[in-house]
C-alpha cells in the first residue's frame, strides 16, 4: 500500500463523516531552493536577473510562483513543470496546491495584499471570477501573446474567449467529463453487468444494497461533486430537456425534468446507495473509498482517473456511461480551464514562456495523461486504458446545466454562484429541490430577453 494511501486513510473516517476544513501543498523544481512554506508560496516571485530576455531569443531565468486549485491536480501540474525545466532549465517554478473551497478567498487575498502569484488557475468563463479579474485590470491580457494552435478544429478556446475576442488565460485540451468509474473485481465476483437502461441501472443498485455492498461513494459536502453526479443523471433521465436547450437555445433552469432529477438523486441517498453520513462526506473520503473498494461505483469526473490509480495501483476498474431507458450513452461534457498570468507579475518572461508551454502540444499531452484527462483534439492520444475505455463509452454528447446556467445569466446575480453556495442545502433539507432551481431561474434572463 502506498504512502499516499495510507496517510489519506488515517484521515479517511474524518474525511467521511465531516466537510473538508481546507490544506493546500507546496512544492519546488529545480533548478534551485526548497519547499516553500505556504505563507512563502503566496508571494508573487520576483525576476532574478537574466542577460538576456525571451523577446530578445535569449534566455529565459528567474523564480515563478504557480498556484493550482485542488490536489486533483497536482500530479498533473508537476509533469507539466518537469517538461518545462527541460525546455526552461535557468527558471525556479514554486507552485502551491490550494483546496477547491478555499481556492478563491485565497487568491483574493493574495492579489489584494499585491502577492499574487504569477500564474494561477482560474474556472474561465465557467464562473464571474475571471471577467471580473479582466475588468479589475488584475489579468495579463494573452491573446497575441500565446501560440494557440494546440486547439485548432475544437471548442477549447469557448471558456476563456470574451465577447470582444480578447483571451486572458489559457485552455486545457481536456475534455471534462463525467463516467461511472466502478470496481470490475466487485462486478465479476457478484454477476453484475453494465446496465443498459436507467432502470437497469437502478435495479442494480437495489441488487448491491441487498448484497451488502455499497453501490456509489459520493462526496456530498462539495457542491462540484454533486454536480458531477446529478448531470449525468439529469442526461439519462431526461436527454430530450438537454436537446431542447441545444436546439432551441433556452430553456427554463427550474423546469420539472430538472426537479425530478434531482428527486432521483435524493431518493437513492433515501435508498442507502450512497452509504451512511453520505451528506457530509468529503472528496478524498469518497475517492477513497472507491479506491480502497469500500464502494462498488463512484460517479465523477474523468479527472479523478489518475487519482484512482495513484491510489491504489492495483485497482481493477473501468468507466461507463449512465444509460437512457432506450439505450443511449450520454456523455455530459465541458471545455476546462488553465492558467492565467498575474498584470502584476516581476517575471514576464517566464510567466509568458511557462503558459506556452503549458498550451503546447508537449505541454498538454504531460498534463492530460498525468490526470487521465479526455483529449479534446487527435494531436493529443491517451495513453491510459481506462481514458481510452470513457472515450468509447458513450454514444451522444451532452451539455452540462452548469453551462446552461452561466449562458442564461441575468445581470444580476450570478445563478452559477448562488447554486454553488445553496445546492448543498437540498440534502440536508434546508430547501426544497422546486425552491432552489426556482432561486436559480429567478437569476436567469426570460426567454424573451435571452434570444432576443
Amino acid at each position: 500500500m502506498n504512502r499516499k494511501l495510507l496517510m489519506l486513510l488515517a484521515a479517511s473516517s474524518m474525511a467521511l463523516s465531516l466537510a473538508a476544513c481546507g490544506s493546500s501543498g507546496t512544492g519546488t523544481a529545480e533548478p534551485a531552493g526548497t519547499a516553500a512554506s505556504d505563507s512563502e508560496s503566496a508571494e508573487s516571485a520576483g525576476a532574478e536577473e537574466t542577460t538576456e530576455t525571451a523577446e530578445t531569443g535569449g534566455e529565459v531565468g528567474g523564480k515563478l510562483v504557480v498556484w493550482e486549485h485542488t490536489a486533483q491536480f497536482e500530479e498533473p501540474l508537476k509533469a507539466v513543470i518537469e517538461g518545462f525545466h527541460e525546455a526552461y532549465p535557468d527558471v525556479e517554478v514554486e507552485y502551491s496546491v490550494k483546496t477547491s473551497d478555499q481556492y478563491y478567498n485565497l487568491l483574493q487575498t493574495a492579489m489584494q495584499a499585491n502577492e499574487c502569484p504569477d500564474v494561477f488557475w482560474t474556472n474561465g468563463k465557467a464562473t464571474t471570477n475571471y471577467e471580473s479579474y479582466v475588468e479589475q485590470g488584475l489579468l495579463m491580457e494573452l491573446t497575441d501573446l500565446v501560440d494557440w494552435s494546440t486547439f485548432d478544429d475544437t471548442t477549447a478556446m469557448n471558456i476563456v474567449t470574451l465577447e470582444d475576442g480578447s483571451v486572458y488565460q489559457t485552455p486545457t485540451a481536456e475534455t471534462g467529463g463525467r463516467a461511472v468509474f466502478y470496481n470490475k473485481d466487485i462486478f465479476e465476483e457478484n454477476g453484475w453487468k453494465i446496465p443498459k437502461t436507467f432502470s437497469e441501472f437502478e435495479e442494480l443498485l437495489r441488487s448491491m444494497k441487498e448484497a451488502g455492498v455499497q453501490p456509489i461513494s459520493l462526496a456530498a459536502s462539495d457542491p462540484w461533486n454533486i454536480l458531477f453526479i446529478w448531470e449525468p443523471i439529469l442526461a439519462a433521465q431526461h436527454l430530450d430537456y438537454i436537446r431542447e436547450w441545444e436546439t432551441e437555445g433556452y430553456v427554463n433552469v427550474n423546469d420539472e425534468r430538472v426537479v425530478d432529477s434531482y428527486n432521483t438523486l435524493l431518493k437513492w441517498g433515501e435508498e442507502g446507495y450512497f452509504g451512511p453520513n453520505w451528506t457530509g462526506a468529503t472528496g478524498d473520503g469518497a475517492t477513497i473509498a472507491f479506491a480502497t473498494g469500500q464502494a462498488a461505483m463512484v460517479i465523477n469526473g474523468t479527472w479523478n482517473i489518475s487519482t484512482f490509480e495513484e491510489l491504489n495501483p492495483e485497482l481493477n476498474f473501468g468507466a461507463f456511461q449512465l444509460p437512457t431507458e432506450d439505450g443511449e450513452y450520454p456523455f455530459v461534457a465541458t471545455n476546462s480551464a488553465g492558467m492565467a498570468v498575474s498584470a502584476k507579475t516581476q517575471n514576464k518572461d517566464a510567466a509568458l514562456a511557462f503558459v506556452n508551454y503549458f498550451v503546447s502540444v508537449d505541454g498538454q499531452t504531460r498534463w492530460l495523461n498525468a490526470s487521465g484527462g479526455i483529449p479534446c483534439t487527435t494531436k493529443i492520444v491517451a495513453e491510459d486504458p481506462v481514458v481510452r475505455e470513457v472515450s468509447g463509452s458513450f454514444t451522444t454528447m451532452a451539455t452540462s446545466y452548469y453551462d446552461i446556467l452561466g449562458h442564461q445569466a441575468g445581470t444580476g446575480d450570478s445563478p452559477c454562484n448562488v447554486w454553488e453556495e445553496d445546492q448543498l442545502k437540498i440534502l440536508t433539507g434546508a430547501m426544497s429541490v422546486q425552491d432552489f432551481v426556482d432561486e436559480l431561474q429567478a437569476l436567469c434572463l426570460s426567454r424573451e430577453e435571452y434570444l432576443q
